[in-house]
């Protein structure tokens, strides 16, 4: 059972990390960084009363070229896990109009490391926000109301209510259910990248986990939450009008996440499903490569 629970605790962010993993769901340290435009209103999370982190915009109505993009991260970490990959999409002609991310459970930990893409912008950012060292441990349903509360306020800011979403790993599965809750959203939605989600359970939540850790209590495979998710025989996974992708390792071997009969878990019916075999957990958030895939994807289905 110790065994089982400390792997179950990475739900989703698996990487080699030498923080300690703390069961349970625990209180934040406190807020991430806000490096959000000056004139972004604030939001306050929902659940512990602090300002929610993040980053993305220029000034309220700001021209754009493109959908504005909000990039929803994963278990243990925060919005800084994308700093990369905003360099690669602002490198390909992107603006902070454009890019937007938050921090849905307040200061997180660096878990989101990749084996061959850094983010150095990350580390010193935890360093200069005190880090402490240890992981807490989240789950889907209560981070929604803050993710639809965001979304909200980037269509407003931006002025576009059109809006497109690339998550990782738990922010898979958060993000479609902020789009089942809030179903009006979904005519406004023009993408969707699921990049490593738990769409139909993961290796880190193996039967029995349910109980130990409060995200594996959603997406262990075969729980109601899930099942709802998914709606019947797969009805919900994808809709129209949104144009949806997903990548995932593929391979059973590569993201410890997705190991052996989990390897198509983070497919999703009706989607365009990209393979990366052997690749790992975070780089197939990270990898310049990759990125450039799903950037394409966002810039077609504009």
């Amino acid at each position: 059972m110790r065994r089982l629970a400390m792997i179950a605790a990475l739900a989703l962010a698996a990487t080699p990390a030498s923080a300690s993993h703390q069961i349970g769901h625990d209180r934040p340290q406190g807020p991430a960084k806000i490096r959000f435009a000056a004139d972004v209103p604030a939001l306050v999370d929902h659940e512990w009363g602090f300002r929610i982190g993040g980053f993305g915009g220029v000034a309220a109505g700001a021209p754009r070229e493109h959908v504005p993009v909000i990039f929803v991260h994963g278990n243990n970490v925060d919005h800084a896990d994308w700093y990369p990959v905003r360099d690669r999409f602002m490198a390909a002609g992107w603006t902070d109009q454009e890019l937007w991310a938050l921090s849905y459970n307040g200061l997180g930990a660096n878990n989101g490391s990749a084996l061959f893409t850094p983010n150095p912008e990350r580390d010193a950012e935890h360093v200069e926000m005190g880090w402490d060292g240890n992981a807490r441990v989240t789950s889907n349903d209560v981070n929604v109301p803050d993710l639809v509360d965001f979304i909200d306020a980037v269509r407003t800011y931006t002025g576009s209510a059109k809006f497109s979403i690339v998550a990782h790993s738990l922010g898979v599965t958060l993000a479609r259910k902020a789009l089942k809750v809030e179903p009006a959203l979904r005519a406004d939605l023009v993408a969707f990248v699921g990049i490593a989600g738990a769409n139909d359970g993961t290796s880190f939540c193996p039967p029995g986990s349910e109980g130990v850790v409060v995200s594996c209590d959603e997406i262990a495979a075969d729980t109601p939450w899930l099942a709802d998710l998914n709606g019947p025989g797969g009805s919900d996974e994808t809709y129209a009008p949104a144009r949806w992708m997903t990548i995932s390792d593929g391979s059973g071997v590569g993201d410890p996440a997705f190991l052996g009969p989990y390897a198509d878990s983070p497919l999703l019916g009706g989607a365009d499903n990209q393979t990366f075999p052997y690749t790992y957990h975070n780089d197939l958030r990270l990898d310049p490569a990759i990125v450039d895939v799903y950037r394409a994807f966002l810039e077609a289905a504009e």
